[in-house]
């Protein structure tokens, strides 16, 4: 047994999952590009048509295959490591919970400054409080901890169906329904007002005023965290369960498994997805719409099963020696995961911030697609490089340091 307590090393890393994570990154770029061209509460807008053909099909093909997927799928890989993490040899009478909990307690640390210095659409929050809480599902069964994720699942849908039944009962109230009217016009306004003043701050104001604004972003976007983040847990939860039974590192013993998760995944996350797409071009998010419930059903559903047909088809791609380059390529990417990660706020706010090129409300969709592309393709090489001569990214390293609260090796021996 160890009798010392360390970081995994890039040499006991495991290719297909660091690829998994890579990939999801792409994934996730390419939905948030549209958020990082616009301030983020521009999403509680909904949908809004230029007229151009073009710009409605690359804002369906963004919510078709992308959103809702790539989370998913970094989520699971999050509790995935969990697991791992959980599972190592420690010294007698020693368990990892304690460097667990400095982990996500570094990683709130991170994500603090990330929404603070740069974007208000920060994740890494949340997963550093769902941290914290998947430990507390740590000594559950295989059967509780299912059932705790198809219930998280289900929140989102759950919700949405009880506030459009109570917005329907009371739109069937004329006396009502004219206030209802009127306070969703009010808050229609009110919302366009702040993005245009957003807009505006990021485009011409100073640091603190931007950090003043993003703050102010993240909290109107507080309540969203209900309608979002249940799935998050849910899939913090199926990850760790996936992880406890080592079915990525064992890949080969699960082909069977993978096989009937492809076609699963297929056969309901194109429907739902599609379903996902096709109303978020009709609904408008402020108002009482029954395609409200498809369109959360279709997120939800859809994200998750897209995102399994995604995973079973690499696993099996990867089982018939197909695309060795895929992993090889993307390994690097997501053993940088959280740097990565950081370096596209960088570079995408930089593009549309005042303190930078300024094209914030200037990008389309289409264009918004083909940026996050050249990012995307660009961190490839620039990883491959980057760990060539260093152990970790750079804030890997300063997470793997803070965490164990002593410098950890950061060039490589050459």
């Amino acid at each position: 047994m160890n009798t010392t307590i360390s970081p995994v090393l890039p040499h006991q890393r495991f290719g297909l999952i660091d690829s998994l994570r890579g990939f999801a990154l792409l994934g996730i770029l390419m939905v948030n590009m549209q958020f990082f061209a616009q301030p983020m509460v521009s999403l509680m807008l909904g949908f809004q048509p230029t007229g151009e053909l073009y710009e409605t099909a690359s804002v369906f093909f963004i919510k078709f295959l992308f959103e809702g997927k790539f989370f998913v799928l970094f989520s699971a890989l999050f509790g995935y490591g969990f697991a791992i993490i959980l599972s190592k040899s420690t010294p007698e009478g020693t368990t990892m919970l304690p460097i667990i909990r400095s982990r996500y307690a570094i990683l709130l640390l991170i994500g603090i400054l990330h929404l603070v210095v740069l974007w208000a659409g920060d994740i890494l929050i949340y997963y550093s409080i769902f941290g914290f809480t998947l430990i507390l599902f740590r000594k559950l069964s295989d059967k509780s901890i299912l059932k705790w994720a198809i219930g998280l699942v289900l929140v989102p849908i759950i919700l949405t169906s009880l506030i459009f039944t109570m917005g329907w009962l009371a739109m069937g109230i004329p006396e009502v329904a004219e206030s209802v009217r009127a306070s969703i016009e009010a808050a229609s306004a009110s919302t366009r007002n702040f993005v245009e003043q957003a807009t505006e701050i990021y485009l011409t104001g100073s640091f603190l005023e931007m950090a003043a604004m993003r703050l102010q972003e993240f909290q109107m976007l507080a309540p969203g965290v209900l309608f979002f983040y249940p799935i998050v847990l849910a899939m913090f939860l199926m990850g760790f369960l996936a992880g406890r039974k080592r079915i990525l590192e064992n890949f080969m013993e699960h082909i069977p498994l993978f096989r009937k998760t492809f076609w699963l995944g297929l056969a309901i996350g194109l429907p739902f997805s599609l379903i996902y797409a096709y109303t978020h071009l009709k609904i408008d998010p402020m108002g009482i719409d029954a395609l409200m419930i498809l369109n959360t059903s279709g997120h939800a559903i859809g994200g998750i099963f897209l995102s399994l047909f995604y995973v079973s088809a690499i696993v099996l791609l990867f089982a018939k020696n197909k695309i060795q380059w895929f992993v090889h390529a993307l390994a690097p990417v997501g053993q940088m995961a959280l740097s990565n990660y950081l370096l596209q706020s960088i570079i995408a706010t930089f593009i549309f911030y005042g303190y930078g090129l300024g094209l914030m409300g200037k990008i389309s969709a289409l264009q918004g697609i083909a940026l996050s592309l050249v990012i995307f393709f660009l961190q490839v090489p620039i990883s491959h490089v980057w760990l060539q001569y260093f152990q970790y990214g750079p804030f890997e390293w300063i997470w793997r340091s803070l965490t164990y609260r002593k410098l950890q090796p950061f060039r490589r021996s050459l």
